[in-house]
């Protein structure tokens, strides 16, 4: 949102006002409470186990860098308070990122090299899945599921 803000920002006012929203959303990520430090190492240590070919011992894709840097990216985009996911990767050479809450209650998000997004979740007797592009901005779809695996 403060990238929005700041990049129609026209008046000294609003320029003043996307630096003030800027800081204070980096404030809030560095803070013990809402800091995704914990997702980023866990994406990187899973990226730098796989990103050669055959890491599964047949043969995997090697994890490409720009997927680890879209995976990267969409968990940045997650929005403050949001849960975090665990990451994986995948035989095909795309990370997962996961939000589970029991068996039939979870949530996949597939990331690959071109920014392509594939979801599919399980709740209860449900399984929504679907694909669509990440541009920077979480789609309003898969924020929906990421809120429906927690707050059903």
């Amino acid at each position: 949102m403060t990238t929005d803000v700041s990049r129609s920002a026209f008046s000294p006012e609003a320029s003043v006002i996307a630096r003030v929203l800027r800081e204070s959303g980096a404030h809030l990520t560095n803070s013990a409470t809402f800091s995704k430090d914990h997702a980023y190492s866990a994406l990187h240590d899973v990226w730098t186990e796989t990103r050669k070919a055959g890491w599964d011992g047949a043969d995997a894709a090697g994890i490409e860098q720009v997927t680890y840097q879209n995976a990267r990216r969409f968990i940045e985009a997650l929005p403050l308070g949001y849960p975090l996911p665990s990451a994986g990767a995948e035989p095909d050479g795309h990370l997962t990122l996961e939000w589970y809450l029991e068996p039939k209650w979870t949530l996949s998000v597939s990331i690959s090299p071109e920014g392509t997004v594939h979801y599919a979740a399980l709740f209860g007797n449900e399984d929504p899945r679907g694909s669509c592009q990440f541009f920077g901005e979480i789609p309003e779809t898969v924020l929906f599921l990421i809120r429906w695996v927690f707050y059903p």
